[in-house]
């Protein structure tokens, strides 16, 4: 049941479901921009008979779509935190979608191994923006083009796999995002690019170096796995699954498989 608190001054629509073993950790379920936590429904049952399982919306990303002004990773960051204390979450392995884990890698950074001993992360680009994104991200911040852009952007990610499921979420679950929340995003993302590099940038920089696991089907290039390989090779926290499915959402569409990596990463890397 999706329950609100107000923190920080916002309010975050959240779960909390299952228990899990008195060792295990918490999973935190982050989305992409744009999607809200409806976007693991297919997943959550999938996990809580192991884990707690705590999923939460970003603020502005609430079932009323509350305009909250200007927002970023920071902010994201700040919220998850706070919705762990609240909850009084001790040990969290994030479990992020897409941008979602440029802020799982900043709450791992700020909280320290201790408490995020580990993170997964699903279908992140993980090089350097490529162009044709890169050119997307800063047309979704133009008023005249952000919705040509936008509705691109969803047929990509849905590379022809439409099933009634994934119509729903895209097109009923994830609906009232406007302009400002999709600007917001290109400028976001263009910013942790910016910042970083890459996300591979970004692990290099935490301060304290722990398991980190990408698991994707995106895109179908070999020389994406060749990358991965060589990151791997260089930092042996670094793991990668690649699955076999068609879309940009392995959650909801391969929930069983994203969750039995989920299982492993924990058991065999924390």
């Amino acid at each position: 049941m999706t329950e609100t608190m107000t923190l920080n001054g916002v309010a975050i629509d959240y779960r909390d479901e299952g228990r899990g073993a008195p060792d295990a950790p918490t999973l935190v379920l982050m989305t992409g921009w744009a999607h809200d936590l409806s976007y693991y429904r297919r997943l959550i049952p999938e996990l809580t008979p192991d884990f707690r399982v705590v999923a939460l919306s970003w603020r502005g990303h609430d079932r009323e779509r509350t305009d909250v002004g200007d927002y970023g990773v920071p902010d994201q960051t700040a919220d998850t935190r706070a919705l762990l204390d609240a909850l009084g979450v001790e040990r969290a392995v994030p479990v992020a979608h897409a941008h979602g884990g440029w802020v799982a890698l900043e709450l791992a950074d700020q909280l320290g191994t201790e408490r995020v001993p580990g993170v997964v992360i699903a279908d992140l680009i993980m090089t350097t923006i490529p162009p044709d994104f890169a050119a997307a991200v800063h047309d979704l911040q133009d008023p005249e083009r952000w919705k040509r852009t936008q509705l691109g952007l969803a047929k990509g990610w849905l590379a022809g796999a439409i099933t009634l499921r994934l119509l729903k979420h895209m097109f009923l679950e994830s609906r009232g995002f406007g302009f400002d929340t999709w600007a917001r995003s290109g400028r976001v993302i263009e910013d942790a690019y910016g910042t970083w590099g890459s996300p591979m940038g970004r692990m290099e920089a935490l301060a304290e170096p722990r398991p980190v696991h990408h698991v994707f089907s995106h895109p179908k290039d070999p020389s994406y796995d060749a990358l991965h390989e060589r990151f791997r090779a260089a930092h042996p926290w670094f793991g990668y699954t690649r699955l076999r499915g068609r879309t940009h959402f392995p959650a909801h569409e391969l929930p069983g498989q994203v969750a039995a990596v989920v299982r492993r990463f924990v058991a065999t890397e924390l």
